[in-house]
């Protein structure tokens, strides 16, 4: 007899934990992805883990796998969020009152930084929405070939193909 079979069936909240365990390293890259640091991307997925074992109704949760990433994209994004407001902004009224310089490249650097943000938006939003998932799983969410492939439901050898392709768009797109 198993321990299964000793045990029962499993139950909901068995199944957020086994969604967690298997897809943790997928997670753990995921969330590295978004938030630049390893110790961080560990720090989020142990809090993930915390809010998935406090959930009062698991067996609402139709999928576990969806709903481990969606907790963990949350929780990234108030991370990101409160990181965000603790950085140092440059004042720019003080800059053109006096004249200094001060951080001013750092201005210059952040609005470059996101005009960039903002075209890489609009070429992503005329690609075909395929091209454009396949993308965003690799290069963002730090999936593999593979677990893009299992995700979308097509060949590994189409994900090869349709990176390719949308990577040699946005090259062409940038220069132009």
């Amino acid at each position: 007899m198993t321990w299964h079979e000793r045990l029962g069936p499993p139950s909901e909240q068995d199944k957020l934990d086994r969604a967690f365990a298997d897809n943790r390293a997928a997670l753990l890259r995921y969330l590295r992805s978004r938030v630049g640091g390893a110790e961080e991307a560990r720090d989020i997925a142990q809090e993930t883990y915390l809010r998935l074992m406090r959930v009062a109704d698991a067996d609402m949760i139709e999928r576990p796998d969806a709903y481990v990433f969606k907790v963990a994209a949350n929780l990234a994004g108030e991370f990101l969020l409160k990181r965000g407001t603790s950085l140092e902004t440059v004042d720019l009224d003080a800059l053109v009152d006096t004249g200094a310089d001060g951080d001013g490249s750092a201005a210059a650097r952040h609005m470059e930084h996101r005009m960039c943000l903002s075209k890489i938006d609009e070429m992503l939003d005329d690609m075909a929405p395929l091209y454009k998932s396949i993308l965003l799983l690799r290069k963002r969410d730090g999936f593999s070939q593979a677990e893009i492939a299992e995700r979308l439901g097509i060949s590994i050898h189409t994900v090869k193909i349709y990176l390719k392709r949308a990577l040699a768009r946005l090259r062409a797109e940038w220069t132009e």
